[in-house]
């Protein structure tokens, strides 16, 4: 493992924070099997008691959270200067086989962690604990895969290898290149643009349905990280050849990527709050979801236009 403030930092702050998701863990299969609102035995009062603890204990944890993954993303990109070949944090993931799958997990728990967030803000609202239990019979589903991304991210940063060259972003998100986005880097740009925007219009239309409208956004996460690697990319750097959704990140583009995917997580778990809130017969609204959505479409849309109003031709 190389020692760089920033691992030691990230492993310090997810283990911690998994102490405490342990124990808030602990006391919710308790109170997952046992609680009963109805009951007013001296073992239901300490549930009820116990039920506090934990929730506060977990809603804090898993905030932070997810805020640390925008963290762990920084940290990658840091990790770009010392490993050669690496020009961001597109090669540091490659650089061993735990980085994509720590990067998956992660992305998958942000959005598990905020929709643990809603049922309990839903729960909270309650005053007859209607979805304690629900919440912490997911609170308990969930905490595998808390435990496998600490795992992950301990195996990816202490099989890091600086002396290792690594394959840079140009190679990695090349069409022609061997990797496991070779073939869907193949599609073309214009069929990526129009599925982006089709997609996000049928969207618009299907906010009156709900359910509708959360899987569409279910679907809109993978086609819009698609159309930013395959189409907005290359505007946003103003280089046809260039497809890397980490450089955004960098400060050469001053930190939008930040920006982007942090539209994209709003919009898109907006969406699905609203069908969670629904399916709980709990007052919802969809129009925070399609601020979100059209802000970050508007975002990508700025490059693309303003790169065809200064150069008279699409780049793509």
């Amino acid at each position: 493992m190389y020692i760089l403030p920033e691992v030691l930092i990230n492993l310090f702050l997810d283990s911690l924070l998994n102490i405490f998701l342990f124990i808030a863990w602990i006391a919710g299969i308790r109170i997952a099997l046992f609680f009963d609102f109805n009951s007013d035995t001296p073992y239901q009062y300490a549930l009820l008691r116990q039920s506090y603890l934990a929730s506060t204990i977990a809603k804090f944890a898993l905030t932070f959270k997810i805020f640390l993954l925008f963290y762990l993303i920084y940290t990658l990109d840091k990790l770009s200067n010392l490993i050669p070949g690496a020009m961001c944090a597109a090669g540091v993931v490659s650089a061993n086989g735990y980085g994509v799958w720590l990067l998956s997990v992660k992305i998958v728990n942000i959005y598990l962690f905020a929709s643990w967030l809603a049922l309990h803000s839903f729960d909270m609202q309650r005053k007859d604990y209607a979805f304690t239990k629900k919440k912490f019979a997911f609170f308990v589903a969930i905490f595998p895969l808390v435990v496998a991304a600490w795992v992950l991210e301990f195996l990816f940063f202490n099989g890091l290898d600086v002396s290792k060259i690594v394959s840079c972003c140009g190679v990695l998100f090349a069409p022609l290149s061997h990797s496991a986005l070779a073939l869907v880097l193949q599609i073309d740009p214009k069929i990526v643009a129009a599925l982006f925007y089709l997609l996000f219009v049928a969207i618009v239309l299907s906010w009156r349905r709900v359910y509708l409208f959360a899987f569409l956004h279910i679907v809109f996460i993978f086609v819009a990280l698609l159309g930013i690697i395959v189409f907005f990319s290359p505007y946003i750097y103003e280089l046809p050849t260039h497809r890397c959704p980490f450089c955004l990140l960098q400060k050469e583009y001053y930190y939008i990527g930040y920006l982007i995917y942090a539209l994209l997580f709003l919009g898109t778990f907006s969406a699905i709050k609203a069908a969670i809130a629904k399916a709980l017969r709990e007052e919802f609204s969809v129009k925070m979801a399609l601020v979100f959505d059209i802000v970050f479409v508007a975002v990508l849309s700025y490059y693309p236009l303003v790169y065809y109003m200064k150069n008279g031709v699409w780049l793509l």
